[in-house]
């Protein structure tokens, strides 16, 4: 092949598109790990949780008092270290949770009536959860810590763990 300089011109022009599309690749695959990072970084800061009380369906069971048919505990959620100070208590059904941030665990007796006081969303890596702020008369709780119950979009208590008291 006998080298012109229409050749030369062709090989700087492929040369040329070469560095122009490792530079692209290359910078979208920078952005990308860029934009992951900083994503990553902003999920670690937790989102402020949202009163829902009045939206509808969740203002339907506002009041309403359901008793513990399955089998519920009552988690309580600690300040780790600090195990003896508890943020919060949430009611869940098994398999349930075991690691450094669970103080301790209380079974709900069955018959146990749950009131549905308020209603809360957040957002989570997964999307939105919704919680039912509760009140548990005669649980031997502490009182000044806020008790959650976790329900789906549609607001309805889990049938097969709670029953609705009708009165």
């Amino acid at each position: 092949m006998e080298v012109t300089s229409r050749n030369m011109k062709f090989a700087r022009f492929a040369w040329k598109l070469a560095k122009f599309v490792m530079f692209g690749v290359f910078g979208l695959v920078a952005l990308g790990a860029l934009l992951f990072t900083v994503a990553g970084i902003g999920m670690q800061i937790p989102a402020p949780k949202t009163e829902i009380t009045n939206w509808k369906p969740f203002a339907d069971y506002i009041g309403r008092e359901y008793q513990v048919v399955g089998n519920v505990s009552a988690l309580a959620w600690n300040d780790f270290p600090d195990k003896d100070t508890i943020l919060s208590i949430s009611l869940m059904s098994p398999p349930l949770i075991r690691n450094r941030f669970v103080s301790y665990s209380k079974q709900l007796s069955s018959g146990q009536t749950v009131r549905i006081v308020s209603a809360w969303r957040h957002l989570t890596l997964s999307g939105y959860t919704y919680d039912y702020g509760v009140g548990l008369p005669g649980a031997r709780l502490p009182e000044a810590i806020a008790i959650t119950m976790s329900v789906n979009s549609d607001g309805i208590p889990d049938p097969g763990v709670y029953e609705l008291i009708k009165r």
